[in-house]
């Protein structure tokens, strides 16, 4: 228990026995009327994610976690990603549109804690395109962004590996966001809110409809589109951010822009400019994140160049026509688009010791002298100087436009084989592409830079001076991926082959083809070393893939059933792959059932990781052998690295296990618990950044000449395990009174383990920040959650949630430290009671909390002193709106 933090989590079995203790107090009340109920009426077979053969069982071999559009509109969730990133199963490792590192204005899920790459998303049961630049250089996700909020009918979450139906990609899970279908009438809806603490206003509009009764007109239409856009904020709109300076916080440091000159050459103490630009101040070198190890040097405040919450503008269709052929018979065509403008500011640049250009000659990096000669006017030591300085008149920005689309068609029916009875079947061809071109301003002309330092042409210390001192120096630089998804699909199944005492056998079949490609075109001013900094990557792969799948159902007794499905996956790129998986369910009760699987899978290196590409980051490092390194204090430092893609990977190998039990002592009540372990064999990743640059391989560490890391060459290679356990609960009760109903809902996780082996040492990131140098990249708490308590009564309806984040440990740091837990409440309260309206109010972060602290962050690319990927800084948000129904 030494884990247990002492907040919520305590909190949850109280609520959980409260939650009991009605239910039984209603049970005993409705005794006698169960006893005298008629007979149950036949019960219609519903066929869930994860499974080829649809049952009556409301629980089946593994958990499938429904989410309905009721829930998302009462959490107040403003878009599908949103919600998801905020259910417990997104532990941690996802990114969202608030973090730019490589995939700017996407938002994707990592289930399980395993990053974006081992989740499936699909939509409507069929795989799309991912967006067009992968996550943190290899993660391939789908962008929850681009899917219209107001057509969401549902959303299911397998909460276990499905890799012996859907593919390498399933290891984590599966997402699988089901939309309306058989909408008639008209409905537009229309919102507007923003932060209290401004920078955040938001307006969306959308409009639902639908026309044609399948039974009756054999067709239906069904369309919806929704326009979402909010305005983003920096560093400087919030009051913890503004100031920039946490030196006073637990290894906390001055973040500002720093400036200054050191007279005795590299490494020795640091020296403020005569005068401090951009109304900067003179401050002591000792806590400044960019300064020199000693001496003093400039600050100033860089806070309005840095973004918090991206200003993004969405567009979204989707248009669904079902037709009826005949009575077994029904055809579908699917049309949906979506067109995202994202725009975010990404800090100033500068110049310092350690600045480095793109070197196409070599394929590594050159510097880019900062040392001031003393012909320069502008030097007042009349001796060559190296010269740290922060420009900052133009923040570097980037506007990456995402044109997502998508165009479905298919056929399903009932096939008499008379012999083997009735076979539902289906096919389905697709294709869906996403291209996205950003625009990057606010770069530095190398050649420009080299003039200023050289030449004389620009006051360092008073730029007014010198008025056209920087003509020449920003430059801009544009490029574009595409992303590109063909599929086939064909499925079919007979849950009656045949008849055994204790129930029916049945077998389902599938196959799939897939063409997949990618093209990620490098910045060409960038990749010819014209502008600093770069960001590198190319990418043009392409690959088929081939599948054949089965699911057979075996009832053992009444109550125990036995599962087997298998997939067979050929890849055109490195082979073949067979992925097995035996299942047992067990109900001895009708309020009671638990069920176990086990699993073996593969992923296929993604199309950045096995490809010929270069692909540009940062790591953080203690450098021991830089000569600005001070074994007193000595200091964790982000250095450029090199990551070339490694067409000899092979495939990682993995063991999924689950075991679980789901009770329902009535129609009102449930209660789920599981227990999961996950192992990545061949696990594709990146060597220990530390231990790299402690081993000091000229070959790999490449320095300047003035000893400072230049760049860290590093390959994708196949590291030896990674393996996450845990335990997930979820728990729901409605409750009727005289004074309305009640509910409350939970969905919680606590992460176990999650080890990685690597050259024979055995590292658990669960519950502290050491992943931050890995590909999975982000801090690991071992505790989420969330509780949502509803009311309803006649035409009102609210609901209060509850949003829990555990704390964690700082491993990085020089010495023990920890992140704080994190807790929010959020309101949701809407009217039906006019005519054709409803009305609602939604108020978030009720307390106007801000992210606890977490210094390791203000040296990434977001300069937050928090983990972007786990809070944001919006603080409290207060929206309203309405819906009206013509028809």
């Amino acid at each position: 228990m030494k884990h247990l933090p002492t907040r919520s989590p305590l909190l949850l079995p109280l609520l959980i026995a409260v939650a009991l203790h009605v239910q039984i107090a209603a049970a005993q009340d409705s005794n006698t009327t169960d006893q005298t109920s008629p007979q149950a009426t036949q019960l219609e077979k519903v066929q869930v994610t994860g499974s080829l053969i649809p049952s009556t069982d409301k629980v089946g071999y593994n958990q499938v976690q429904t989410i309905t559009a009721a829930d998302i509109q009462a959490s107040g969730a403003t878009t599908v990603d949103e919600f998801l990133r905020s259910t417990a199963v997104d532990s941690a490792n996802s990114w969202g549109d608030n973090f730019d590192y490589g995939a700017t204005g996407g938002s994707g899920i990592a289930l399980r804690g395993l990053s974006e790459k081992y989740t499936l998303v699909l939509v409507d049961g069929q795989r799309v395109a991912p967006f067009a630049f992968p996550s943190n250089g290899t993660d391939s996700f789908v962008d929850l962004n681009s899917i219209p909020l107001n057509m969401v009918e549902r959303i299911e979450i397998v909460k276990t590996g499905a890799v012996s139906e859907y593919g390498s990609d399933a290891i984590g899970g599966v997402v699988n966001i089901i939309t309306k279908k058989q909408f008639q009438g008209l409905q537009v809806s229309g919102g507007f809110g923003n932060a209290t603490q401004g920078g955040a206003a938001t307006k969306r509009f959308s409009v639902l409809g639908g026309a044609g009764d399948l039974d009756r007109d054999r067709y239906n239409i069904t369309f919806g589109a929704d326009y979402f856009h909010q305005n983003g904020f920096t560093l400087a709109d919030r009051s913890n951010t503004a100031g920039q300076d946490y030196s006073n916080r637990p290894f906390g440091v001055d973040s500002r822009g720093a400036s200054y000159w050191e007279p005795g050459g590299v490494g020795n103490p640091g020296a403020a400019l005569t005068t401090c630009p951009y109304g900067g101040q003179t401050v002591s070198a000792s806590n400044l994140l960019n300064g020199p190890s000693s001496g003093q040097a400039c600050a100033a405040s860089t806070a309005n160049g840095y973004t918090v919450l991206p200003d993004q503008e969405r567009a979204n269709a989707k248009i669904h026509a079902t037709f009826k052929l005949d009575d077994h018979t029904q055809a579908f065509v699917d049309l949906w688009g979506s067109r995202t403008t994202t725009t975010i500011f990404q800090g100033y640049n500068s110049i310092n010791d350690g600045t480095e250009a793109y070197d196409p000659l070599n394929g590594g990096l050159t510097q880019v002298s900062n040392l001031v000669p003393a012909s320069n006017p502008y030097n007042p030591y009349k001796a060559a100087t190296p010269l740290t300085y922060a420009f900052l008149v133009q923040p570097q920005e980037t506007r990456a436009v995402s044109n997502f689309f998508r165009l479905s068609t298919g056929i399903n029916g009932v096939l008499d084989t008379r012999a083997l009875g009735d076979w539902a079947w289906s096919a389905s061809v697709g294709h869906s592409q996403d291209r996205v071109s950003n625009t990057v301003t606010g770069l530095l002309n190398v050649a420009a830079v080299q003039n200023i330092v050289d030449n004389g042409s620009f006051d360092f210390a008073n730029p007014s001076a010198t008025p056209n001192g920087l003509d020449g120096l920003y430059g801009r630089d544009q490029n574009r991926a595409i992303s590109k998804l063909d599929t086939l699909d064909l499925t079919a199944y007979n849950d009656s082959l045949y008849s055994l005492p204790a129930g029916d056998i049945g077998l389902g079949l599938g196959a799939q083809f897939r063409h997949e490609s990618d093209l990620i075109e490098a910045y060409p001013n960038q990749a010819d070393g014209l502008v600093i900094p770069f960001n590198l990557q190319s990418v043009d792969g392409q690959r088929n893939v081939a599948a054949a799948y089965y699911q057979l159902e075996v009832p053992i007794t009444r109550t125990l059933s036995f599962s087997q499905s298998g997939r067979y996956d050929h890849y055109s790129d490195f082979g073949q792959a067979f992925s097995p998986r035996f299942a047992l369910r067990f109900q001895p009760a009708s309020w009671i059932t638990a069920y176990a699987s086990y699993s073996r899978g593969f992923r296929a290196p993604t199309l950045a990781e096995n490809s010929q590409s270069t692909t540009s980051g940062i790591q953080e490092a203690i450098d021991p052998y830089s000569p600005t390194y001070n074994p007193a204090n000595p200091q964790s430092l982000t250095y450029a690295v090199l990551t070339r893609g490694n067409p000899d990977l092979k495939p990682e190998r993995t063991q999924n296990y689950n075991a679980g039990f789901e009770l329902s002592p009535d129609a009102n009540t449930g209660i789920g618990l599981d227990w999961y372990k996950i192992v990545v064999n061949n696990a594709i990743g990146t060597g220990n950044m530390q231990a790299l640059v402690d081993t000091n391989n000229p070959s790999v560490v490449v320095r300047n000449a003035n000893g400072t890391i230049a760049y860290v060459n590093i390959d994708y290679e196949n590291l030896n395990k990674v393996s996450t356990d845990g335990f997930e609960l979820t728990f729901n009760r409605s409750q009727p009174t005289s004074v309305g109903t009640f509910s409350l809902n939970g969905d919680w996780a606590y992460v176990w383990h999650f080890t990685q082996n690597s050259g024979g040492e055995a590292v658990d990131f669960a519950g502290n920040d050491g992943a931050l140098n890995t590909p999975y990249g982000a801090s690991f708490p071992r505790w989420k959650g969330n509780l949502a308590l509803g009311w309803s009564l006649g035409d009102v309806h609210s609901t209060l949630s509850y949003q829990y984040i555990g704390p964690y440990q700082l491993a990085l740091e020089s010495a023990p430290g920890h992140v704080s837990s994190y807790s929010q409440f959020n309101l949701n309260v809407s009217y039906t009671g006019f005519k054709r309206w409803t009305l609602y109010a939604t108020v978030k972060n009720l307390l106007n909390r801000a992210p606890p602290f977490d210094p390791m962050w203000l040296a990434y690319p977001t300069a937050t002193p928090y983990d972007p990927s786990l809070y944001n800084d919006e603080g409290r948000y207060v929206e309203v709106g309405a819906t009206y129904r013509f028809l």
